[in-house]
């Protein structure tokens, strides 16, 4: 029987000393499961239900034609009322973490992502737009991607049409030949679409032929992926045509995105963290002049932040994103350690500290920082529970500066097993 959920997204079940992660198996459901990997590393095996027993009273037939192939929304064949109870079980079973309430928008849980990348593959005139099959790299076909915004459907639409009209030639991994390798929408949710297509070689024969034919979106973009590695945003980004960034508003701040900037998949959804991230639990403003602003990303919690705080100081690694704050590109480590040497500073004694870390979470040289600056209050915002379990763990023991007074769940990326937490903590 699958007891638990992994973060893909797989019924967890153990059997005989394994932990196997059964693909289209809920929790509570049992079944026959066949096995397509065992490990050699660790008592741990991947297989496929091939016959259920027993059926969650949540189940209900996937709306997508692609999934089980497409690995995207494992969770689509369950009912969105079930998913949300089932996350909240989750994060309190496997990592410990008590959530007050999972916020989530109201709806079907469909065409809500603005920002999806996509592998190209098949053969001239025959060009597919997907994703990699989880373990794999064979791709699954995602045309007409049901949690994809409209925007994005139809530019993804055209792209295909034109690219097999012209014969543009998708990239073979195998035989490392080929011209288009991946491409990335990006929408504002108004009808403007940003386009960057990567391509395997600085010299396309295809690429601005075919940016002409395309009139769907507002700006179009150039990257190169030479390696053999699958890193989908590339590099040496060069403007092909039109617009190079688009104007989007999250929690009623204006920033721009260009083709390498990050976006949240769901804004309107993630607007609700960002209120909750720089407010205390009950909805108030905390109280102070200071803030510190860490993996400040477009900048949002940061222009939310300057609403209340006479003194606000971002923090920001990646280049794109730092411009758009105006700040020289930093690390967090970097940065805290420049405060903390400098403890007259006012930065250095902060009232509160907001930090959105990847997933990997701040790690144990930022919250040793974190404990020494002994901010007056702490809002962790994360994707991953697990990390944030660490997290918790090193800022919160014995030799931590801080105690947790809440934490909260929010239902982003619906029909997927991901969610978005924020912790409230204050100084011991």
């Amino acid at each position: 029987m699958a007891e638990t959920l992994s973060r893909h997204g797989d019924g967890v079940a153990r059997h005989e000393g394994y932990e196997i992660h059964v693909a289209g198996l809920l929790p509570g459901e049992t079944g026959d499961v066949e096995l397509d990997y065992v490990s050699r590393q660790r008592p741990r095996a991947h297989g496929t239900a091939i016959h259920r027993r027993n059926t969650h009273p949540g189940r209900r037939p996937a709306p997508c034609p692609h999934h089980g192939r497409c690995n995207g929304c494992p969770l689509m064949e369950m009912d969105l009322a079930s998913q949300h109870e089932l996350k909240r079980r989750e994060l309190q079973r496997e990592y410990g973490v008590e959530i007050d309430r999972l916020v989530a928008l109201d709806g079907s849980g469909l065409r809500y992502r603005w920002s999806s990348k996509r592998v190209v593959y098949g053969e001239p005139g025959a060009l597919v737009l997907g994703s990699y099959m989880r373990g794999t790299h064979n791709v699954a076909d995602m045309s007409g991607c049901l949690v994809d915004h409209p925007d994005i459907v139809r530019c993804a639409n055209e792209l295909v049409a034109r690219a097999n009209e012209l014969r543009v030639e998708p990239y073979d991994e195998l035989g490392e030949r080929g011209d288009l390798r991946y491409v990335w929408f990006k929408t504002d949710g108004r009808g403007q679409v940003l386009l960057t297509l990567i391509t395997a070689e600085p010299r396309s024969p295809s690429i601005y032929t075919l940016s002409e034919h395309l009139q769907v979106p507002a700006g179009i973009a150039w990257g190169i992926n030479s390696t053999r590695g699958n890193d989908l945003r590339g590099t040496s980004l060069r403007p092909l045509r039109g617009r190079q960034s688009l104007t989007m508003e999250i929690a009623g701040v204006e920033f721009h995105c260009g083709p390498l900037g990050f976006l949240q998949p769901n804004p309107a959804a993630i607007a609700l963290a960002y209120h909750d991230l720089v407010h205390v639990p009950a909805g108030g403003l905390p109280h102070g002049r200071v803030a510190i602003d860490l993996y400040a990303g477009s900048g949002v919690t940061t222009a939310l932040l300057r609403e209340r705080y006479a003194e606000v100081y971002p923090c920001e690694s990646f280049p794109e994103s730092a411009r758009q704050l105006g700040i020289e590109p930093e690390l967090v480590e970097e940065f805290l350690a420049r405060l903390l040497a400098n403890p007259r500073q006012p930065a250095a004694k902060p009232d509160l500290v907001v930090a959105n870390p990847p997933r990997g979470g701040l790690g144990p040289t930022v919250c040793t920082q974190l404990n020494q600056m002994h901010a007056s209050r702490l809002h962790l915002m994360s994707c991953n529970p697990r990390s944030l379990r660490e997290d918790l763990r090193r800022l919160t023991g014995p030799e931590g500066g801080y105690r947790l007074i809440q934490a909260r769940a929010f239902d982003t990326l619906p029909q997927t097993a991901h969610i978005e937490l924020i912790a409230w903590l204050v100084g011991k």
